[in-house]
């Protein structure tokens, strides 16, 4: 696999620190079951707890950044565990596009109220990939859009 093009897109540092915060409370709250000012929980309440802290955790390291990986006949795009990849060879239309947050409702894998589902750290300038066989077009947030919609026309 030779790497063509590379880039990591930061998420905003308020969707971090919002995750964090969250991570925080679900913590104190399971630490604080080991104290005598306790919050009385059943078993199976402490248990949801941990699992929910569990993935609030997975959720903070995976959505802190996108990559955005271009090898000679791929595009990787993904969250951390969360990543999708497309053969170039099945790319249909690329546009270069700005993120609405009307459209997407937020940050990170969202459906798009125009039916692309998008990959989306933060706002900004972005590319929308239409690909065979794939009912909804894709649209991710990129730092270097033009550069890198030249490379996929090149190498599709």
């Amino acid at each position: 696999m030779n790497i063509q093009y590379q880039e990591k897109v930061p998420a905003y540092v308020f969707v971090f620190v919002m995750l964090l915060v969250s991570c925080l409370i679900f913590l104190t709250a399971l630490v604080s079951q080991f104290t005598s000012k306790a919050v009385p929980l059943t078993m199976p309440a402490k248990i949801i707890l941990g699992i929910v802290l569990l993935l609030s955790v997975v959720v903070l390291i995976s959505f802190r950044e996108l990559v955005i990986t271009v090898t000679e006949n791929q595009i990787i795009l993904g969250f951390g565990y969360f990543k999708k990849k497309f053969y170039l060879g099945n790319i249909e239309k690329i546009e270069i596009s700005e993120y609405k947050f009307s459209n997407y409702l937020g940050y990170g894998i969202r459906y798009g109220r125009d039916k692309t589902i998008g990959y989306t750290p933060r706002g900004g300038k972005g590319l929308k990939i239409k690909f065979k066989k794939e009912k909804r077009a894709y649209f991710f947030i990129s730092e270097r859009p033009e550069e890198l919609k030249m490379l996929l026309e090149k190498l599709k």
